[in-house]
């Protein structure tokens, strides 16, 4: 459900505002919060949150809001072998990270940047992951804090 979700979104704006109204966001975090140990499902649940958070600012709000920031970064941590659901949640922390300065904070409250170096480092041979966080740590560096916290963890090291 979270693979159509994602495609149905992907490149649609009205799909994007129609399925945050009729709860989609909350769903997909539950799934993820009620399959952590799913690595396919977290995979595409991250994706479908990137499709979802894609140029929709109040998406980007109501994923945080449902605890979406804190569901793709222990995602991050419980399937750091798996390459796909590193790329899938790269990418769904940059779109939540895009030109929105509390969710920047947020994701570098919840060690989303230690993640994205991690993925980066246990990656090396990914061109998706390594394109996907360098994207995300992109977004994040807008925030000057954030630039400290890159530098911390490694990421300049990892780029």
């Amino acid at each position: 459900a979270c693979g159509a979700l994602r495609n149905l979104a992907c490149h649609n704006s009205n799909n994007r505002i129609s399925f945050a109204k009729v709860g989609g966001i909350e769903a997909v975090v539950s799934t993820m919060q009620r399959h952590k140990d799913w690595a396919m499902v977290q995979e595409k649940a991250c994706g479908a949150l990137h499709s979802l958070a894609c140029h929709n600012d109040n998406n980007r709000i109501a994923i945080a809001k449902a605890g979406g920031i804190e569901a793709v970064v222990s995602a991050m941590r419980r399937h750091e072998h798996v390459s796909g659901v590193q790329e899938q949640a790269c990418a769904a922390l940059m779109s939540l990270a895009y030109r929105n300065n509390a969710n920047q904070i947020t994701i570098t409250e919840e060690g989303g940047i230690k993640a994205i170096v991690s993925a980066m480092r246990r990656n090396e041979e990914s061109v998706g992951v390594q394109e996907q966080a360098c994207w995300a740590l992109k977004n994040l560096a807008c925030n000057n804090c954030n630039q400290t916290a890159i530098a911390k963890a490694g990421g300049i090291e990892a780029v």
